[in-house]
């Protein structure tokens, strides 16, 4: 695990965010009486899942099971981004699960001379989570007012068919 502390890779990385997932960002939620835009325009093969049921348990196993199902698709020597919208982004092999941890930043520019930087949970539990496989061909996005996941790519999408109803998850696309 890396944390991406360039600025100018940091802003490629969501330029395509932007432009490849269609990304539109708002506070909408699922059932908004509001004309809103979907927050995702995926071009790729993809599903849409409810996750505003799971419980405590569920969660836990999601946290330490969708590393396990990057991993089963992700080709060898490639790698991931885990994003988290307008905060922390890191590059990181789902391989090494244990490496997935928050850690402190040195930078004099921040009260106390630095930060945390979080490592995004798969749960979105407040802020926009992703974790999109490096050339993006596979993603989780996590949407936190609407209580969704959206899962694109053909392997990624057909591996959590297999496992989505574990979890507590409703699929609504």
């Amino acid at each position: 695990m890396k944390l991406i502390n360039d600025s100018m890779e940091e802003k490629l990385i969501w330029d395509n965010v932007y432009s490849e997932l269609g990304f539109h960002p708002s506070c909408a939620y699922r059932g908004h009486s509001m004309n809103v835009k979907l927050p995702f325009e995926l071009k790729e093969n993809h599903a849409v899942y409810a996750v505003d049921e799971m419980t405590d348990t569920q969660i836990d196993d999601m946290q330490n099971h969708m590393n396990f199902v990057f991993a089963s698709i992700l080709p060898e020597g490639k790698y991931m981004y885990a994003l988290d919208w307008q905060h922390s982004a890191f590059i990181f092999d789902p391989k090494k699960p244990d490496k997935q941890t928050s850690l402190w930043v040195e930078n004099k520019n921040f009260h106390g001379g630095g930060y945390y930087a979080y490592f995004p949970s798969f749960y979105p539990d407040g802020d926009y989570y992703f974790f999109i496989e490096q050339d993006f061909s596979f993603g989780f996005l996590g949407h936190p007012w609407r209580q969704e996941v959206w899962i694109f790519g053909d392997a990624l999408v057909k591996k959590t068919e297999e496992i989505y109803d574990r979890f507590g998850w409703k699929r609504l696309a």
